[in-house]
């Protein structure tokens, strides 16, 4: 009995072990089913604040990411040169984007707009690593990013892992400085833009430091531009680094 359960555990082992790895685009057509599914019922009021027009968004993309679960070997995966972003309608004033860096890495952020300030709702990042599919929600409050009456505000985030070895918690804590004077090119053409810088201390079961940059219209508070700078260790491991600039104002719908 006792070498059955050994048998066992050694098989499970190699199969995890041995399952297929690596990284592979975004299926374009998937992306454009959850789009369509995803604003079928969608009704914005006449009154809503200013938010970009919902569609799928193309980003010029560099960069790489490099990830490790438990005892699974790391993994670095770069970006395609070209990511697609489905935006729709959240609650009022409030739209969520997808970024679709990767088929085993997708990422859901909603951001809130009022008069002027710009307020991170909530965010979500989907990986896979193997067999594991680790889940990445994170809340914060405060969580403004924009305060036009200041150019740095505090932001305190609560992320909680799972999907992987164990569930993770970690602690953001930060603060988010805006500059109002920025402009990103588009296609050729200069933008106002919004420039915010995030920088996080992540402590808990994750420690690690994380920087985001987001550039946002100033007509519509669409992201221009991200960049993302991001260091994480503990039982799981991440690191990412890239730049996604917009390469056109126009979606497809």
């Amino acid at each position: 009995m006792v070498l059955m359960l050994v048998g066992v555990v050694l098989t499970g082992v190699l199969a995890v072990a041995l399952w297929p790895r690596g990284a592979t685009p975004a299926d374009e057509a998937q992306v454009r089913k959850d789009f369509e599914t995803r604003t079928a019922a969608s009704t914005r009021p006449d009154d809503a604040p200013a938010i970009p027009a919902p569609g799928i968004y193309r980003y010029v993309t560099t960069g790489s990411e490099e990830l490790k679960l438990g005892v699974l070997p790391t993994e670095t995966r770069p970006y395609p040169d070209s990511v697609s972003a489905t935006l729709v309608d959240a609650d009022t004033g409030c739209f969520t984007m997808t970024l679709n860096l990767l088929e085993q890495h997708g990422e859901d952020t909603t951001f809130c707009v009022d008069d002027g300030t710009i307020r991170l709702d909530r965010h979500e990042k989907r990986q896979q690593v193997g067999p594991l599919r680790p889940t990445a929600k994170m809340t914060c409050d405060p969580a403004v990013l924009v305060d036009p009456k200041n150019d740095s505000v505090p932001i305190d985030c609560k992320l909680a892992l799972n999907g992987g070895p164990k569930q993770l918690n970690a602690t953001l804590e930060g603060t988010s400085a805006s500059n109002r004077s920025a402009a990103v090119t588009v296609d050729g053409t200069p933008v106002d833009a919004t420039e915010v810088t995030i920088d996080f201390k992540v402590t808990g079961d994750l420690t690690g430091t994380w920087r985001e940059q987001v550039w946002f219209s100033h007509t519509d508070a669409l992201p221009l531009r991200i960049t993302r700078d991001l260091h994480l260790d503990g039982l799981a491991a991440f690191t990412e680094k890239r730049d996604s600039t917009l390469a056109g104002l126009d979606p497809e719908r």
